[in-house]
């Protein structure tokens, strides 16, 4: 269990670089840059994007050479990320859009490493009969970041401008990489590169239910502070903080229940509950309605993830789960990525609610995944 909070630690502040970026960015894009919301989307999408092209790239290097040098490799290239997002402060007009383009670029590169990483070290350090564990408290950890980031980023907006946020998305994960010293490496698993397409056909339906279900958070992530202006309720600030500790709580309460009673079952409760609370913020009419929406979200997508990721790498030899996770963890990227343009394009079209509808209908297709997969228990 030491193992597995450390490593927790380190996935919560090298995470801080991707969490204080989603909430600060949509402000700072669509109010002081003045761009569309569709060019917020692909901002946003683009480094989801880039994390999976590299997904992998990461699974193979943590393989082959260890998951402790993909995840020192991944919060080097999160602090490197950090300071090119400073751009936009100096370089005026376009070109200051395409230096944040290209530190969002950097950004996807460092997340999967990092992730990827942390998962394999994670489970090689507490063996896979724990794998849902592990998958839960990193989880935990990613989203109790982007859960302190929300009010923390707006703090530090407020105080010092958008340069504030964007320090502190360089220091936190400097301070992972100093954690990251003191726990053991293992020894690469494989010395065998195996192709992507090798791995896909069997992550590829456990992929697809996570994948509808981070709908539902990139559509919070991106659009739920833009819907509160837009209806003119206050504390916008609080939905993504909300969200995050209705995930945690959920990972505290119930992280064990995916290796007890299988990933089936749990995909399918968690599911449902996320439909819930997407109704809720389509349909919300006040502001604690949305907060409502935003805790029900949090705490049914939380266990997803180790849900359907517990399924996934049962199917994989124990040489190669590195390259199983990245698969896997790859759907979550692709969420993100078509989520932000597909998202803009709705809320462009009909209204910020609208997005949440969307969040909705992708969360019943998770749940129908859910159900078709094999029943099973750890």
């Amino acid at each position: 269990m030491k193992y597995i909070i450390i490593i927790a630690s380190i996935v919560l502040f090298g995470f801080f670089s991707v969490g204080i970026p989603i909430a600060t960015l949509p402000g700072f894009i669509r109010n002081s840059l003045g761009y569309s919301d569709v060019w917020l989307g692909i901002i946003l999408g683009t480094q989801s994007i880039v994390t999976l092209l590299f997904r992998h790239h990461s699974g193979t290097i943590s393989d082959l050479k260890g998951p402790k040098v993909a995840v020192k490799r991944g919060l080097f290239f999160a602090v490197i990320s950090g300071i090119v997002n400073l751009g936009p402060l100096l370089i005026p007009g376009d070109m200051g859009l395409v230096t944040l383009l290209f530190g969002r670029i950097i950004l996807g590169y460092s997340e999967s490493l990092l992730i990827t990483g942390a998962l394999s070290w994670g489970v090689g350090l507490v063996g896979p009969a724990n794998a849902g564990r592990v998958m839960a408290w990193s989880g935990m950890a990613m989203y109790g970041a982007i859960a302190i980031s929300a009010p923390l980023g707006y703090f530090m907006v407020q105080q010092l401008g958008f340069q504030g946020g964007v320090m502190l998305a360089i220091l936190f994960p400097v301070i992972a990489g100093i954690i990251s010293i003191s726990v053991p490496a293992i020894p690469p698993a494989s010395k065998v590169r195996i192709p992507f397409y090798q791995v896909i056909p069997k992550v590829w339906k456990h992929g697809f239910g996570l994948l509808f279900a981070a709908v539902s958070f990139a559509g919070i992530a991106g659009f739920s502070t833009l819907l509160f202006k837009e209806r003119g309720w206050e504390n916008a600030q609080w939905v993504m903080a909300i969200f995050g500790t209705a995930y945690v709580l959920s990972r505290i309460f119930f992280a064990g229940t995916v290796d007890v009673y299988g990933g089936k079952k749990i995909a399918l409760i968690f599911s449902f509950v996320a439909i819930i609370g997407q109704i809720l913020l389509w349909q919300a009419n006040h502001a604690y309605i949305a907060f409502i929406g935003a805790a029900l979200t949090g705490f049914g997508y939380s266990l997803v993830f180790p849900a359907f990721g517990v399924e996934a790498v049962k199917n994989m030899e124990p040489q190669f789960r590195g390259v199983a996770l990245g698969a896997y963890v790859a759907f979550f990227d692709l969420a993100l990525g078509v989520t932000g343009p597909l998202a803009g394009f709705v809320a462009d079209h009909f209204g910020y609610a609208a997005v949440f509808a969307f969040g909705m209908i992708a969360c019943i297709f998770s749940f129908s995944i859910a159900f078709s997969l094999k029943e099973s228990k750890n």
